[in-house]
């Protein structure tokens, strides 16, 4: 249960959705996209609460219109990380943090 995240579908029907198959939460505008394999929620809730609320083992705040599952990043940089064949922003804030939870062979 505690990895998973009731979605607000229409009014009075939430849905469960386990947080394993988020693989990433993008702020837009007053509002936050989950995107899954299955596809897009749009919720009310800001990044900030999300954030709070997504399991700290599987997630990383990367960017501030961002939040990452770790197993799905691919690649990255010191300026973005690769998820879904699609580069996403790495600010210089969030970017220690990430590089520390991941398992780096220099």
């Amino acid at each position: 249960m505690n990895d998973s995240l009731f979605i607000r579908k229409t009014e009075g029907l939430f849905t469960r959705v386990d947080s394993r198959v988020v693989i990433l939460v993008e702020a837009s505008g007053g509002w936050s996209k989950i995107i899954t394999k299955e596809g897009v929620h749009l919720v009310s809730s800001t990044l900030g609460q999300l954030e709070e609320q997504l399991p700290v083992a599987l997630f990383c705040r990367v960017h501030r219109t961002y939040i990452a599952a770790l197993e799905h990043i691919s690649s990255f940089t010191a300026n973005s990380v690769r998820i879904l064949d699609r580069d996403i922003p790495l600010s210089r804030s969030y970017a220690e943090k990430l590089f520390s939870r991941l398992n780096i062979i220099m």
